[in-house]
């Protein structure tokens, strides 16, 4: 995969080399999207608001 970007676009690695991330446990993630459009809901004064698609 080196060559797919040429490396323009890797990075570190943040994950931890001697955890095993296929187990049970609690995870956060991020989900970038186009235009930063808010899909899942919104934050206000602290409270996630989840909008018809963030309640599935």
């Amino acid at each position: 995969m080196k060559d797919k970007y040429l490396n323009k676009y890797r990075i570190a690695s943040t994950r931890l080399k001697n955890w095993d991330y296929g187990g049970n446990g609690a995870y956060f993630i991020t989900i970038g999207t186009k235009n930063r459009v808010h899909y899942f809901g919104e934050i206000a004064d602290g409270e996630m608001g989840l909008s018809e698609i963030g309640n599935r």
